[in-house]
């Protein structure tokens, strides 16, 4: 198993059966809906069905950024992923597949337009990769064993900070970024893993 594939793998570990994960911690609890007693609209009237990327989605929700690798798990993960995208009408942004890039076996689980083919699918990699050896080619691999509607690169400085093996060298990734986006050809997005923006 390559170190990605075992990092991946470390990653479902540790939020499926780490102790020390705090599982309570519900962030719905801090949305606060207002009661509308009187609302004045028929609820058969309510569409929240909209178009995203030239596809229909039955309500604008994206399921981000998970899993990926050459694990059977992994795979398992993201099917399951597509098929819920699809069966509810809502996109799927795949986890970083870096990954396929290095070892030919975690294609597979980035494989899955059989599993959505009417949904929007869009590709990930993470953007610092940009300043090491990722090219513009695998970009557009990225997007080709998907057939995905567009790009996702991540940004992950802390992530890649506090790993042995992280990518550091930031600077210049503004530049990287915009020749990328005009290198593609398709929409692209510029996502933060966690930790929020500051710029």
């Amino acid at each position: 198993m390559t170190q990605i594939n075992k990092r991946k793998m470390d990653h479902i570990n540790i939020v499926s059966e780490d102790a020390a994960v705090d599982r309570r911690q519900y962030y719905f609890d801090r949305m606060h809906l207002v009661h509308r007693a009187l609302p004045e609209l028929n609820l058969a009237e309510v569409d929240p069905a909209t178009k995203f990327l030239g596809k229909k989605l039955a309500f604008p929700l994206l399921i981000s950024s998970m899993t990926g690798g050459a694990d059977a798990e992994l795979e398992k993960i993201n099917r399951n992923l597509a098929i819920a995208a699809e069966a509810e009408g809502v996109a799927l942004a795949v986890g970083s597949q870096r990954v396929f890039l290095s070892d030919a076996d975690a294609r597979r689980s980035f494989e899955l337009r059989q599993h959505a083919p009417n949904t929007v699918l869009l590709a990930n990699l993470g953007a610092v990769q940009l300043n090491y050896d990722l090219g513009f080619a695998d970009c557009e691999a990225a997007v080709k064993v998907l057939d995905a509607e567009g790009l996702y690169l991540h940004l992950n400085p802390l992530q890649e900070a506090v790993q042995p093996e992280g990518d550091t060298r930031f600077a210049g990734l503004a530049d990287r970024l915009e020749r990328a986006v005009a290198e593609v050809g398709l929409p692209c997005g510029v996502k933060e893993v966690g930790s929020g923006w500051s710029i």
